[in-house]
């Protein structure tokens, strides 16, 4: 089978997606020789890419958007010869018997021994009006991203997820008030609501929603409460300079993968110490996992890891072997 286009490209890697988890596994893979494809969707779509700035990757300015320092990463790969392509997936034969895998796109069907995983999770779609408007402009969905430009000033979380919770927690160091918009009751034997409602600077709204944020071009200036069974003109005002929005989850983009490899309960794709799957040369990094370490950190890590796995599959060494060692 090919793709309509024609285009028959071998290579020794196909890595499915150009976050940071993608384009750091591919600069390894392209450093140790290896005929490495990026094929990216939409460069313009991830979770790096609407981030408004990075203030916690290591060796980062902190003013940094997150735009910047993907395609700074993507062009890394590029330079120690990453081929990088926009590109959509629409099928994939992967099997165990097979030594080559076969990816196809409108554009051409690339033969590579090995594949990658690596086009993250989708979050929640918006729901709050103005949600979408001032995300990465006072609205987040990452406390420990951006928490830290919140010193003193009073923010908003909504959500009743342990997640919501925890991330709360992690603003009442930075925040003068974190105002936690519950719109339904937790029992009251949860050990995390109480430790959440032991901070001063913690203040609950239970049975309320958001039903809109409200700013201006410099960001987020407010929000308007509704509590459940008020009329919509009962709707209060309140101060914030940030929300923080926590939804049910994320799903891992998943459906272009086939049945044959393995997923966790909540999703994931399934892989060993090595971002290994269940079939032999084909690997998953970054948020596709569903790992609760949601961080640009930890995806470029997962590409590291994977990359060296590669190169350690490819040659059929035993053990990974590093790029550099002590004298």
């Amino acid at each position: 089978m090919s793709s309509p286009a024609g285009e028959d490209v071998p290579c020794d890697v196909v890595i499915i997606g150009g976050g940071p988890a993608g384009c750091t596994c591919a600069l390894y893979t392209s450093r140790a020789n290896h005929k490495t494809v990026i094929l990216d969707k939409n460069p313009s779509a991830g979770a790096l890419a609407i981030t408004s700035t990075i203030a916690n990757y290591p060796g980062v300015d902190p003013t940094t958007s997150g735009t910047a320092l993907l395609d700074a990463m993507r062009q890394q790969a590029v330079e120690y010869g990453a081929d990088y392509r926009k590109a959509q997936v629409f099928l994939l034969e992967v099997d165990e018997e097979s030594e080559v895998k076969s990816v196809y796109t409108p554009e051409g069907t690339f033969r590579a021994k090995c594949v990658v995983f690596a086009t993250g999770a989708l979050g929640r779609k918006p729901t709050i009006k103005g949600e979408a408007e001032f995300l990465g402009k006072g609205v987040s969905y990452c406390a420990t991203c951006d928490g830290a430009f919140y010193q003193e000033s009073p923010v908003a979380v909504v959500g009743t997820t342990q997640e919501a919770m925890e991330e709360a927690e992690f603003l009442t160091k930075f925040a003068s008030t974190v105002h936690w918009v519950t719109p339904t009751t937790i029992p009251e034997d949860n050990m995390s609501m109480k430790e959440l409602l032991s901070y001063e600077n913690v203040k609950q709204w239970t049975r309320t929603r958001i039903v809109s944020i409200e700013g201006d071009v410099s960001g987020v200036t407010g929000a308007k409460l509704l509590a459940v069974g008020k009329d919509p003109e009962e709707a209060e005002d309140l101060d914030v300079e940030g929300v923080f929005v926590y939804g049910e989850g994320s799903t891992p983009i998943t459906d272009y993968i086939g049945s044959n490899i393995k997923l966790n309960e909540n999703g994931g794709v399934q892989v060993d110490e090595e971002m290994a799957t269940n079939v032999p040369g084909v690997f998953a990094i970054g948020d596709i996992r569903n790992t609760p370490f949601k961080q640009v950190v930890v995806a470029a890590g997962d590409g590291c890891v994977a990359a060296m796995a590669i190169d350690k599959y490819l040659k059929g060494r035993r053990k990974i072997k590093v790029d550099w060692i002590h004298r």
